[in-house]
């Protein structure tokens, strides 16, 4: 039995003598399965029926196919950002001007799901952020960008009202009550006229809203904010730690729906200015990871967010003496740590070790970061990268075909878009042959 799609013009005789050979699915069925597979295959069923493209564009589908990919195993997303040439770290190290997006399940290669030409490279000091399948990491010009790497969709954000600034850092995470994508963004700008004096400012980005969406300043938090300490989306909130120097042990909230501001006490008996901060979120919830000095250990703890909201100590951590660095100066670099599913990933100095919660058992990945194959564009084929060569991020992902344009996006965008692509295309078909033509299918 095959599925044909009714046609109007045939007739009825005819359709009753095929009705032994042809099945017709609802559209029902045909949406409850289409949104259970990957996106890559979605987006490529796209083109064989106009009527299937109709139904994957549409906001209901694509919350559907989101919910099912969040229900199946978590994926890290691995983000180059420097290489070194030739293996050599007496030299500058090179922006990775090229940059690819590789998805790691395990095994020893990963997979390459985006890449793009970027001139400035990608920031080392600010950690990518993600939300329901989209992308955001600053670059080194202190651009923003967010990009899909399902639908291949690359967006640069424009400038911040004011950007004469220093110590920036954003929030990236969905307003629950409008269903879009809000980026907030928190930084010091020199006053005017004065020098070496700074102000706390914060703008908020909407997008999706329309095509060139513009930063709107509000109010900012009560407390100057720890820049150091990535903000972190859970349920429509962002949250952020407060600057140590402030002597305030809050934590600070921001509400993507109303954009306002509101404090959280800290964890009781968690340390205090001489320890790090991670946010994180374990199976829904928000958790405080604290590494007291010598970074030795972890402390976690979850947020209940019941009647009575409190923090409940989950457990203590050892952290492997191989994830963590010391700088020139002396200083202490203390892992990243990043909960995928039930299991703690602690990743220091090219290493990767997973903890896990139920059992309480430590273990170094079978195959460590530096391990990896990695996609050369240049040569077109996969190679080894060991820690000498790349310096990389990592943060968890989803794939989704969420739009970061939203549904409105303008005739010369489309056509740029589609131009793009068919000269992409048409060269590498000219370099390369049919057979490399066939992968960009």
């Amino acid at each position: 039995m095959t599925y044909r799609p009714p046609d109007p013009g045939d007739s009825t005789d005819a359709a009753v003598g095929e009705s032994s050979s042809v099945l017709y699915i609802p559209d029902d069925l045909i949406f409850k399965i289409l949104a259970r597979l990957p996106a890559k295959s979605v987006i490529r069923l796209r083109s064989v029926y106009k009527a299937w493209l109709a139904m994957t564009s549409t906001r209901r589908f694509v919350d559907a196919h989101l919910e099912f990919s969040k229900a199946r195993p978590p994926t890290t997303l691995v983000l180059p950002r420097e290489y070194h040439v030739g293996g050599e770290r007496n030299g500058r190290k090179k922006t990775a001007f090229w940059i690819g997006l590789y998805k790691y399940n395990g095994g020893d290669v990963a997979e390459l799901v985006h890449d793009e030409l970027l001139p400035a490279g990608v920031a080392p000091w600010a950690p990518p952020l993600h939300c329901d399948g989209l992308i955001l990491s600053y670059t080194r010009e202190l651009d923003i960008m967010v990009c899909n790497p399902a639908t291949k969709e690359f967006v640069s954000l424009p400038k911040g009202i004011e950007r004469e600034t220093i110590r920036e850092t954003v929030g990236f995470g969905r307003d629950p009550s409008t269903n879009m994508f809000k980026v907030a963004r928190y930084f010091f700008e020199r006053k005017h006229g004065i020098d070496n004096t700074y102000s706390s400012r914060f703008e908020v980005l909407t997008l999706g809203t329309c095509n060139n969406p513009v930063w709107r300043r509000i109010a900012g938090p009560p407390h100057w904010i720890d820049v150091s300490v990535p903000g972190f989306h859970s349920r429509g909130f962002i949250y952020r730690g407060v600057e140590p120097r402030s002597h305030h042990k809050v934590l600070v909230s921001f509400s993507l729906a109303d954009e306002t501001f509101s404090e959280m006490p800290y964890p009781p008996g968690a340390p205090g200015v001489e320890s790090y901060l991670c946010l994180l979120e374990l199976e829904g919830e928000l958790c405080a990871a604290f590494i007291a000095k010598p970074c030795e250990a972890a402390e976690i703890w979850t947020w209940d967010n019941t009647d009575l909201p409190a923090w409940k100590h989950r457990c203590t951590i050892p952290l492997p003496k191989e994830t963590i660095r010391v700088n020139p100066s002396g200083r202490l670099r203390h892992p990243k740590l990043n909960f995928l599913g039930k299991d703690l990933q602690i990743i220091g100095d090219h290493k990767l070790y997973r903890y896990s919660i139920e059992t309480g058992e430590i273990k170094k990945a079978d195959v460590a970061i530096e391990e990896l194959w990695y996609f050369h564009p240049e040569k077109k084929v996969y190679h080894a990268c060991s820690r000498k060569e790349v310096v990389f991020h990592t943060v968890n992902y989803v794939e989704s075909l969420v739009k970061i344009r939203g549904h409105n996006s303008s005739l010369t965008q489309r056509v740029v878009s589609v131009l793009a692509r068919i000269f992409v295309r048409t060269w590498n078909l000219i370099t390369n042959g049919w057979a490399e033509f066939g992968r960009y299918e």
